[in-house]
């Protein structure tokens, strides 16, 4: 099999052909404004429509990018390679949208399970000057994520700025402790390709449990 070195000028491709998602402040409301020298934003339900006709070309295990999980382990991307995972990219100190991510997660964590799929799930900080490792381990126990299915990720800000092109998720610092940002959950293959985005808050999963069923 040919592996691809994702350099970044596949990053910025990759970043200008997946579609601009719909911004949440975890101050507020959705911001749907056009950003200086930007796309638009698209509408959360046209941007899930697209996200499903995407086919991804590369692995985002073909990042050389290095991380450090809540245990302060070092790792690739790549070691989380050989079962299908369920990615989404957060902030620990948000208040309004990154919970709600997670107990979307939480919700399919628990119809994958119910299917007999053995998924992992990992959540990437934007912002890692404050989500160390010690925060991160704090986070997981204090929302009872289990160690063996949840990897929490912080790295560098341009190991950060990669994966979120790979992954079509726009994210800007609003204050000094706030985000705005794309609301999307990813489903990679255990070859860490894209199969499906979830768009929004709140939305059914039925077509991610389908498509990871089918896997």
């Amino acid at each position: 099999m040919i592996m691809y070195r994702i350099n970044r000028a596949a990053v910025i491709v990759a970043a200008m052909t997946l579609m601009a998602l719909l911004l949440t402040s975890c101050g507020g409301a959705p911001n749907t404004t056009r950003a200086a020298g930007s796309i638009a934003y698209a509408t959360e339900g046209q941007a899930s429509a697209s996200h499903d006709r995407a086919v991804a070309e590369y692995s985002i295990y073909d990042l050389g990018s290095r991380w450090q999980d809540q245990q302060g382990l070092t790792l690739s991307l790549g070691d989380l390679k050989g079962r299908p995972r369920v990615i989404a990219m957060v902030y620990t100190s948000c208040a309004h949208a990154c919970p709600r991510i997670l107990k979307d997660m939480k919700r399919i964590e628990g119809e994958l399970r119910s299917t007999g799929i053995d998924a992992g799930y990992v959540m990437v900080s934007i912002d890692p000057a404050r989500d160390t490792p010690q925060r991160l381990a704090e986070y997981a126990a204090s929302t009872l994520l289990d160690p063996n299915d949840w990897t929490l990720l912080t790295g560098s800000e341009d190991g950060v700025l990669e994966l979120a092109a790979l992954l079509g998720v726009r994210y800007r610092r609003v204050s000094d402790t706030d985000f705005e940002h794309s609301n999307v959950i990813t489903l990679l293959d255990a070859e860490g390709r894209i199969v499906h985005q979830q768009v929004g808050l709140g939305a059914e999963p039925a077509r991610l449990i389908r498509m990871a069923a089918d896997m």
